[in-house]
């Protein structure tokens, strides 16, 4: 019964993201995406955008990924988020973060094909204009 009540709670979810957006909705932010790890000190710059209901992450967008469907959830002052990019055979990619005022930050997760995860932290704020 708790599976039940969780799949229907996921797909409310999904379809209130759909129709309304949420409570990042409307919102660009610039960041930057480093490789977690002691030996990684080089970065990469990206934007998130949220907009009705989806997430379109610029650079994923340039390798061949679709803007997705994105949840969130309102967790006292901040907002939680998940985006699950996939399809058409490639990795699958998880960007799961949550932002508080003009901050945002998180990880990306990239599921190899091959059974390799590599672990990505992101940091950044609010986009200007």
């Amino acid at each position: 019964m708790k599976s039940l009540a969780g799949a229907f709670f996921a797909a409310v979810n999904m379809l209130y993201a759909a129709m309304f957006g949420g409570p990042i909705d409307g919102t660009a932010w610039d960041v930057k995406v480093k490789e977690e790890g002691l030996f990684h000190w080089t970065s990469r710059k990206e934007t998130l955008v949220f907009h009705g209901g989806k997430a379109v992450i610029a650079g994923e967008v340039a390798r061949g990924y679709v803007p997705a469907l994105y949840e969130s959830k309102e967790e006292g002052p901040a907002t939680s988020f998940f985006v699950l990019l996939a399809g058409d055979g490639r990795e699958p990619v998880e960007w799961t973060g949550r932002v508080e005022g003009d901050r945002i930050g998180g990880v990306v997760i990239v599921r190899g094909r091959d059974g390799r995860t590599l672990r990505y932290v992101f940091t950044g704020e609010r986009k200007n204009g």
